[in-house]
């Protein structure tokens, strides 16, 4: 087995080297190596690199030590996709504060044993790629991956058991709806918990889009949710999302089910409360199935946009696979109370509720 610290230098090496755009040949001659395949066997960890050889990597790199050395570092760049409104500014401490937790999570899961793995699953676009194209792929992953009739149910599980896509349930700063990111050796969804139901699991399924597509369509550091027009990538990844968690089948039957001479907007509710979607979002699927006519009406259709549902009970912070391995790494010596406090920027207080919230043991039992 490769020596941990090996290859997290030689990790490291590669992130540095390609932000400074030097190739292995040239990194060489600058270490003062006459084969660039050194290089090449240092940053696949097959070769340890001397004391020497780590100043020099320091300062041709223009890198402290800790960034060779510090596995709670994330150190790849253009990782995350944001998802925000138009008028939201990411805050640059949170995207740090988000790649320590992200880090941490990949770290512990590593200490304890919990595979992590980057994603094997891909969606199979083109940039010519059509809506319609989108649409059935979604129709036939509710299918393939058994998300039931009412797909947001399972949606979680399946991405963190099958496709071991973490998604962690946050306390992002306001107008801030989630992100995702992607490592060369992990991928991971956050979802601003403080947001209504039907926006976070739109955002979940959204964000799922653009790490099956991202070798495609490399989502922006920032997607701007509300901007119009959108790229085409947002209304793929929108129209995916759609058609993920009101699958036609599951929805047709579901309208159909409802008194016809019910009021439209209550009907509408009633199938936003059922899928966990927006009112909006439940107007939008129907009307392009043909179920409901376009309403036209300025004060109605105001009311579709702006009517929210009476189901938004906030999950529990992170999720319950992620703060298990914390409290594993505590309770089995891992590492301390303090390095976990410091990771997620929290108070012991703060850890003893999250794990009363998954009804584990507290810090000293």
């Amino acid at each position: 087995m490769k020596d941990n610290i090996t290859k997290l230098i030689g990790e490291r090496v590669r992130d540095a080297r390609d932000s400074k755009k030097i190739n292995q040949a040239n990194m060489a001659e600058l270490l003062g190596l006459n084969d660039h395949q050194i290089i090449s066997n240092i940053e696949r960890g097959e070769r340890k690199v001397s004391s020497d050889e780590l100043i020099n990597l320091m300062r041709i790199l223009d890198k402290p030590l800790e960034y060779f050395t510090d596995p709670f570092l994330i150190t790849q760049e253009k990782v995350f996709s944001w998802r925000v409104n138009s008028e939201a500014i990411l805050p640059a401490e949170y995207e740090e504060k988000a790649k320590k937790l992200i880090a941490a999570y990949r770290e512990f899961s590593r200490m304890i044993g919990h595979r992590i793995s980057a994603l094997s699953q891909k969606m199979q676009i083109t940039k010519q790629s059509t809506y319609e194209e989108v649409e059935d792929i979604a129709e036939f992953l509710v299918e393939e991956w058994k998300l039931s009739d009412i797909p947001y149910d399972n949606l979680r599980k399946v991405l963190e058991e099958n496709l071991h896509i973490p998604v962690l349930y946050v306390d992002a700063p306001k107008n801030i709806s989630g992100a995702s990111c992607k490592l060369d050796n992990l991928n991971c969804i956050l979802i601003n918990r403080n947001e209504p139901v039907g926006r976070q699991s739109f955002n979940l399924a959204h964000e799922l889009f653009h790490l099956l597509t991202w070798d495609v369509y490399p989502p922006k550091r920032i997607d701007q949710a509300q901007i119009e027009p959108k790229p085409k990538e947002e209304k793929l990844a929108d129209k995916f999302a759609s058609v993920l968690l009101m699958p036609k089948k599951s929805i047709s039957n579901y309208f159909n089910s409802l008194d016809p001479e019910e009021d439209l907007l209550k009907r509408l509710e009633k199938v936003a409360n059922h899928f966990h979607v927006s009112v909006s979002a439940a107007y939008w699927r129907l009307f392009i199935l043909n179920l409901v006519q376009r309403v036209d009406d300025k004060y109605y259709k105001k009311e579709i946009e702006c009517h929210s549902v009476d189901t938004d009970i906030k999950p529990p912070l992170y999720s319950e696979s992620f703060v298990k391995i914390l409290h594993d790494v505590i309770h089995k010596g891992m590492a301390s109370i303090r390095k976990v406090t410091s990771l997620l920027e929290c108070s012991q207080n703060d850890l003893e509720s999250l794990f009363k919230s998954y009804e584990l043991k507290g810090l000293y039992e």
